[in-house]
C-alpha cells in the first residue's frame, strides 16, 4: 500500500499488500472522520473501521477533571506498539504504601518474566533490537518521532516479509530511516547516515534499493533547494547566498539540466557560484567539506552549470598566482 502523512498506519497495516478489486490499484487513503479506507484512484471504500477513536465522554465548560481512561495512542516505536501492560519498577502501591520485602521479591520476579516473555520468539527479538537501535540512530540525526515512526512501519513490512534474513539489523534500520526522510522531506545524503549508523555505504545502498524494490515504495526526486541551506550552514555563509543559489537553482530547472544530477552536488556548485558572485572568497574545497561530498563532483557540477548557463567560474589559486606573476613581468 502507497503510504502517504495522512494515512493511519495502525488501523490500515492487514491492507498494505491487497488490491482495489475494482481498479487493482494499491494506492489507499484513510478517512479519519469516516473510518473508511479508500481507493484513491477510483474512489472505492475497500474497509470500513469500526473502532472509534474519539472520547467516550462529554466535556462541559468548567469541567477541569480528567475523564480520559485510555493509555497512550498505539505507537511503532514500541515492540508490542503499547498495547501491552508493564510492571513498574517502583517500590510502592497505587495508594502509595510501601510494599514490603516478601512482595517486592514477588514482583521482582514477575517483571523478569515478563521481560522474557514479550520477547519470546526470534522475529520479536529481532524487532525489539531493531526497535532500540533506531532509536539510537534517530537522536544522533536528530529525527523527529513522525518519521522515526515511518522507518519502524517500513522494517516491520520488511520482517514480514522475510527481507531481513541473512542481513545486518543496523543496515536495514538505516535503510528504512534513510526511506522515511526522503518520504517526508528531510533527506540526508546516504553517506551521512551511513557514517551515523557505522556501516558501509555500498552495504546502506544495497539494502535501500532492496527495499524500494521489494515493498514497492515509489521515492520522491529530491530537489537540490532542500540541501542549499545546510550547506550553506556548515559553510558559515551570509543568508544572501541561500537567494542566489536558489536562483542559480532556477534557471538549471528551467533548462531542464538537473534531471540525473546528483541533488547534492548541483546544490554544492549553485552554492559556489552564490558566494564567489557576491564576493566570499571561498574555494570548491570547502564547499565539498560542507556538503560532504568530493571536490571532483563539486568540480564537474560547477563545469556543467558553466557551460550550461553561461556562468562566470572564478579562477583557480594556481590561476591567480600565474596572472599575479605575469602583470609583474610587465
Amino acid at each position: 500500500m502507497a503510504i502517504n502523512k495522512e494515512c493511519d498506519f495502525i488501523m490500515a497495516e492487514e491492507y498494505f499488500d491487497q488490491t482495489c478489486p475494482v481498479c487493482g490499484s494499491k494506492n489507499f487513503i484513510f478517512d479519519r472522520n469516516k473510518r473508511e479506507l479508500i481507493c484513491t484512484s477510483c474512489g472505492y471504500v475497500i474497509a470500513v473501521m469500526d473502532i472509534e477513536t474519539g472520547p467516550e465522554w462529554r466535556s462541559f465548560e468548567g469541567d477541569e477533571v480528567d475523564k480520559s481512561r485510555v493509555g497512550l495512542p498505539p505507537s511503532y516505536l514500541l515492540q508490542d506498539k503499547g498495547l501491552s501492560t508493564i510492571i513498574s519498577s517502583g517500590d510502592e502501591d497505587s495508594m502509595g504504601r510501601k510494599i514490603d520485602v516478601k512482595r517486592k521479591r514477588d514482583f521482582n520476579r514477575l517483571r523478569k518474566w515478563q521481560q522474557r516473555i514479550s520477547a519470546y520468539s526470534s522475529v520479536e527479538r529481532n524487532l525489539q533490537n531493531a526497535i532500540t537501535y533506531l532509536n539510537q540512530l534517530g537522536d544522533k540525526l536528530n529525527v523527529p518521532r513522525p518519521i522515526l515512526e515511518h522507518a519502524a512501519y517500513l522494517y516491520r513490512k520488511a520482517l514480514k516479509m522475510d527481507l531481513v534474513r541473512g542481513r545486518a539489523i543496523n543496515s536495514i534500520v538505516a535503510a528504512a530511516l534513510y526511506i522515511a526522510l526522503r518520504h517526508y522531506g528531510a533527506p540526508r545524503t546516504i553517506k551521512s547516515v551511513a557514517r551515523a549508523a557505522g556501516v558501509d555505504k555500498k552495504e546502506l545502498g544495497r539494502c535501500y534499493r532492496l527495499l524500494v524494490r521489494e515493498l514497492r515504495i515509489k521515492m520522491p526526486v529530491i530537489d537540490p533547494n532542500q540541501y542549499i541551506r545546510r550547506i550553506v550552514s556548515s559553510a558559515n555563509l551570509d543568508s544572501r547566498v541561500i537567494l542566489e543559489a536558489e536562483n542559480i537553482i532556477k534557471m538549471a530547472k528551467e533548462k531542464k539540466i538537473t534531471a540525473g544530477k546528483d541533488p547534492v552536488g548541483l546544490a554544492a556548485a549553485a552554492v559556489y557560484f552564490a558566494a564567489t558572485k557576491l564576493g566570499y572568497k571561498i574555494t570548491q574545497r570547502d564547499i565539498a567539506l560542507a556538503a560532504d561530498i568530493t571536490e571532483v563532483t563539486v568540480r564537474n557540477r560547477c563545469k556543467s552549470l558553466a557551460e550550461e548557463l553561461g556562468l562566470e567560474e572564478p579562477p583557480r589559486s594556481s590561476e591567480r598566482r600565474s596572472r599575479r606573476i605575469l602583470q609583474r613581468n610587465k
